[in-house]
């Protein structure tokens, strides 16, 4: 027996939105696609719609979330961070960093929205690493980030999805695989790492341990695995 449906709409930047726009399924090649699979393996009904964007901070997922006017929403996810802090090094587009107050209002502003709009749930997901050393000097300024979304979670009643967390303790436990293409980008392991976190935390599925590789899924055609 299939379990009650859920609809996703993810929001966030290219960590979740791996091409979706040119995919017929809307779905793109993140971690969201891998979602939906693993969800069916677990005889879940769910539908997820993405709505992320490459390149955005917390400020343009806001934005771009209010000018949608999309509603009657289920679940909202957002994962976003990475470049709030990445823009302290790596210029983009003219953009600047977001600092710790203002990444803190765009997480609840988001969160709020949601709710006004009708989402029964709303998902905080923490942002993975900016570099492939998890002791890098970003990291640990990326992880004061995740601190923020705990503690915009606890405030709103949202629910954290400890991605990042999770993504970082994979990292630790197997230094070998090559997780990300340039410690920010997860690579197609990386992204079932954050499908594996999302189904257990978010959708109460099966539990994928930090210190196992997720396993190449039939699905996979480019390049080697991990």
């Amino acid at each position: 027996m299939r379990s009650p449906r859920v609809d996703l709409l993810v929001l966030g930047d290219s960590l979740s939105a791996g091409g979706w726009e040119r995919d017929p399924a809307g779905l793109g090649s993140a971690w969201p696609a891998s979602l939906v699979r693993l969800a069916l393996d677990s005889k879940m009904d769910l539908r997820v719609g993405v709505a992320a964007r490459g390149g955005s901070r917390s400020t343009e997922v806001l934005r771009d979330f209010r000018a949608s006017g999309v509603a009657a929403l289920d679940t909202v996810a957002v994962l976003v961070g990475a470049n709030d802090v990445w823009r302290r090094w790596v210029p983009w587009s003219g953009q600047d960093p977001v600092d710790e107050d203002d990444f803190r209002r765009n997480l609840v502003s988001i969160v709020r929205i949601a709710r006004e709009r009708g989402a029964r749930r709303t998902w905080i997901l923490t942002p993975t690493l900016l570099h492939s050393d998890p002791d890098h000097s970003w990291n640990d300024i990326l992880r004061e980030y995740r601190g923020i979304c705990r503690d915009a979670a606890s405030q709103e009643n949202a629910e954290l999805v400890p991605v990042g967390e999770e993504f970082e303790e994979a990292v630790r436990a197997h230094p070998e695989v090559k997780w990300s293409y340039d410690g920010v980008h997860p690579r197609p392991v990386g992204h079932e790492r954050i499908a594996w976190t999302v189904l257990h935390r978010g959708l109460g599925g099966m539990e994928l341990p930090t210190d196992s590789v997720p396993s190449r899924p039939s699905s996979h055609r480019l390049g080697s695995w991990p």
